[in-house]
């Protein structure tokens, strides 16, 4: 499970759904779903895509709230946590012992 909010329901908590590894994973929750791809680009390089789909539930109380936050919030989010996994596998490479 991994939890988005500080106290994670069901509704609220992603599940793994399905994956193929190495190359994609699917996290979904009963309203959204967001999906990782790896994907090979050669010279030992790799580029990380990744897609969070939302439908928003427009007859609950805090909709208007939620979908500000999701579109405004989502792309530093984003953007944040992919530059720290960038930097994660970049800390990792420069300590592994060279191969070959």
């Amino acid at each position: 499970m991994l939890a988005m909010v500080p106290r994670p329901s069901e509704r609220t908590a992603f599940v793994v759904d399905s994956f193929a590894r190495p190359s994609w994973l699917l996290w979904r929750s009963p309203n959204r779903t967001f999906a990782w791809r790896l994907i090979p680009l050669g010279d030992e390089r790799t580029r990380l895509i990744t897609r969070l789909h939302t439908v928003y539930e427009w007859r609950r109380p805090l909709a208007l709230g939620t979908v500000l936050l999701m579109e405004l919030a989502d792309y530093p989010m984003m953007r944040r946590m992919l530059r720290g996994i960038r930097e994660r596998v970049e800390a990792e490479q420069a300590i592994a012992p060279e191969s070959g």
